[in-house]
């Protein structure tokens, strides 16, 4: 069930963080929002930042404990649901470190490299573990830390067991084994949900520190993995920290992180009961809270499915509105192709037509001309003719005078040896008289 929350609560962030939707459009969070987003707690999350709050501050002001000096880290497993304060102030962890430290050779065993026989050092694994993770032995600590690669190495690899950024990190981390709540906590809840991942860990902390820390006033209730840390540094300063799973029926984890607070076992222990007293009470809303986040995530999937056939309908709509450009475009082209031929053809048709216009006109120039050197030909025939004729007459109207003027006396024998008769004398009866009489002047007629 732990899981299937957790899930829901991971797709109903990620749908809220879809663009579009208003946790993604906003670009500028309200001081709560920060908070919020500071300590874990989100929108959709079952936990209630402002009472956690106000129950943590309530009890350090009880205890006249500066806000400073303490830090403290809440997971409720049912969801998945987490809460910080001051959860991203650094710390020395002193023995926690020794957690993520037996994770990775954990990890190791769970990918066939070590087995619960193998030897380390002349020490079996399972050996190795009880005393790092149980017994929080220094020596062997050290021992495994070499294994591992050095502590650059394995305190680099330990991030993946936790969900900061890099840039969230403090070069303490690497430099010093520094953690903050966030970091311990994130471990803590790698550990719990991927627990076959690291065989025999969880196993080894149930047997930590019976009857101390939350175990002192939890352990005749619920089963407890804790791993404590102490230390006093050269300064004079002290840590002192725990961080455990407690198996409520919907089990936590809690991590409280003190610096320089006395009585520091005390108010870990009662810490951890006021936060086990704020899950039983969620385990009451649970069921109400799955129903929500049911509901908001098929109403999420309802607006997500909205959308897309939205966007496909947007999306046939542009193609459509593309492909009738495209045909208008065809046709324009179409038209223009078939103007530009028409435009093509009237000007070869132009060309041709004035080109036959002037063919045309030099035919009739030359017809013309050819005509009138015809008709020119043919007039001057016609005077030729007509000076022929007119020669023709004149010469035979001297004839006709000369033989008229011939005397009468002379005889003149036609083809059959008859005297000719003159034309005149033939329509006077056969006398050759004219009208003036004898002697008169004879003038021809044409």
């Amino acid at each position: 069930m732990g899981k299937t929350f957790r899930l829901l609560a991971a797709l109903l962030m990620c749908a809220m963080l879809l663009p579009g939707s208003p946790a993604y459009a906003a670009e500028d969070d309200t001081e709560d929002e920060k908070v919020n987003l500071s300590s874990g707690v989100g929108e959709d999350s079952i936990l209630d930042n402002t009472v956690l709050t106000s129950k943590v501050e309530s009890f350090l002001a009880e205890w006249d404990i500066d806000p400073e000096q303490i830090s403290v880290g809440y997971c409720y497993t049912a969801t998945g649901d987490s809460w910080y304060y001051n959860g991203e102030e650094w710390f020395y962890p002193a023995s926690m470190y020794k957690v993520p430290l037996m994770m990775l050779v954990a990890e190791k065993e769970y990918e066939g490299e070590l087995t619960q026989d193998t030897e380390i050092h002349g020490e079996k694994l399972s050996r190795v573990e009880e005393l790092i993770l149980t017994h929080s032995n220094n020596d062997w600590a050290h021992i495994i830390r070499e294994y591992l690669g050095g502590d650059d190495v394995w305190r680099e690899d330990a991030k993946k067991f936790a969900q900061l950024k890099e840039e969230d990190y403090d070069p303490d981390y690497l430099d010093y084994c520094y953690f903050n709540n966030m970091y311990m906590t994130q471990v803590m809840e790698t550990l719990y949900y991927e627990q076959e991942r690291f065989p025999n860990v969880i196993d080894c902390l149930l047997d930590a520190e019976p009857g101390e820390y939350y175990k002192s006033t939890l352990e005749d209730k619920y089963e407890i993995a804790q791993k404590y840390g102490s230390f006093q540094d050269s300064r004079g300063e002290w840590f002192n920290h725990c961080s455990a799973i407690i198996y409520t029926p919907n089990p936590c984890i809690v991590t409280v992180m003190t610096s320089n607070v006395t009585k520091y076992e005390t108010i870990i222990a009662k810490l951890g009961d006021i936060l086990v007293d704020y899950t039983l009470q969620l385990d009451t809303q649970l069921e109400s809270h799955k129903q929500q986040l049911e509901e908001a995530a098929a109403e999420e999937q309802r607006l997500q499915e909205e959308a897309a056939a939205e966007a496909q309908r947007q999306l046939e709509e542009q193609q459509r509105q593309e492909e009738e450009a495209q045909r208008l475009l065809e046709e324009q082209q179409a038209a223009e192709a078939k103007a530009q031929r028409r435009k093509e053809i009237i000007s070869t048709v132009l060309k041709v037509g004035g080109a036959l216009a002037v063919l045309a006109a030099a035919v009739l120039i030359v017809r013309a001309s050819v005509t009138g050197k015809r008709k020119k030909a043919e007039r001057e025939k016609q005077r030729r003719m007509a000076r022929r004729a007119r020669g023709r007459e004149a010469v035979e109207g001297r004839q006709d005078l000369q033989e008229f003027r011939q005397p009468e006396n002379i005889p003149r024998k036609n083809r059959e040896g008859q005297p000719p008769v003159h034309p005149q004398n033939a329509r006077d009866g056969g006398e050759n008289r004219n009208s003036k009489g004898r002697g008169g002047k004879y003038t021809p007629r044409h």
